[in-house]
C-alpha cells in the first residue's frame, strides 16, 4: 500500500476484473465448442451442427437437417461462428454459459455408441479443458 492510501478506491477495478472474466468465460466456452466439433462423429454432420450454445438459460431446440459433410476432426465455420456471436450478446461476468446438443440419438454417442467418438464427445473436451485450465 502507497503511503498515504490508495491512489484510487479498490471499487474501481472491478469493471476491469469483470471485463476480464468476461473474456476468459468466452474464450473457454468458445473452445469447448471448437473441441465438441473436433471431436464429433461425422455421417452427414447433424450432430456437429447441432451443439448449441445459450447464455443464462438452456437452448432445447435441435434442427434435424443435415449439417456439413466435413471429415470428422474439423470444425463447421458457419456453426461455429453462428454459436460464438452469441457470446458477444451477454457481458454479464457471472452468467452461466450452457453448451448441449439436444438431438434425440445424442446421449446416445456420449455413451459411445459411435466408433468415431468411443469416449463420446463432452466428456473428452470436458477432460482437455480441466487439463487446461484447471478443475
Amino acid at each position: 500500500m502507497a503511503r498515504g492510501g490508495w491512489s484510487m478506491p479498490l471499487s474501481a477495478f472491478i469493471p476491469q476484473v469483470e471485463s476480464e472474466f468476461v473474456k476468459l468465460r468466452n474464450r473457454i466456452a468458445a473452445e469447448a465448442l471448437q473441441l465438441l466439433q473436433f471431436g464429433s462423429p461425422v455421417d452427414q454432420g447433424t450432430y456437429r451442427a447441432n451443439h448449441r450454445i445459450s447464455i443464462g438459460d438452456r437452448d432445447m431446440t435441435f434442427e434435424l437437417v443435415a449439417g456439413s459433410s466435413a471429415p470428422k476432426g474439423s470444425l463447421d465455420q458457419e456453426v461455429y461462428e453462428r454459436e460464438v456471436r452469441k457470446l458477444l450478446t451477454e457481458n454479464a461476468p457471472f452468467t452461466i454459459v450452457y453448451i448441449q446438443n439436444n438431438l434425440p440419438y445424442a446421449q446416445r454417442l456420449e455413451d459411445g455408441w459411435s466408433q468415431q467418438a468411443g469416449e463420446g464427445v463432452y466428456a473428452v473436451a470436458a477432460n482437455n479443458l480441466r487439463e487446461r485450465y484447471g478443475r
